[in-house]
């Protein structure tokens, strides 16, 4: 399992992730899966709070990766370690 308070393995997933989504490949494989877990849409469900915790945790799938990809690793470790706390 990789931890996200080792910066030489933060760095590593960075790169992979790069590796990953930054083509123009990924870059459409990235916009598959806003799509699909509606990234760009309000996760409230009124009918229902279990599909609400459901919508939140696709979206996080999608914005945890996109989060690995903006922060240097020095802010990936140090938001890991705040969470810890």
């Amino acid at each position: 399992m990789i931890k996200l308070t080792n910066i030489e393995e933060v760095k590593t997933l960075q790169s992979n992730l790069r590796a990953t989504f930054e083509s123009e490949a990924g870059r459409e494989v990235m916009d598959f899966l806003e799509d699909v877990v509606g990234y760009d849409q309000s996760i409230f469900d009124s009918s229902s709070e279990y599909m609400t915790f459901v919508n939140d945790g696709k979206r996080q799938v999608v914005a945890t990766i996109k989060t690995l990809l903006k922060l240097t690793p020095e802010q990936v470790v140090a938001l890991e370690l705040n969470k810890e706390e």
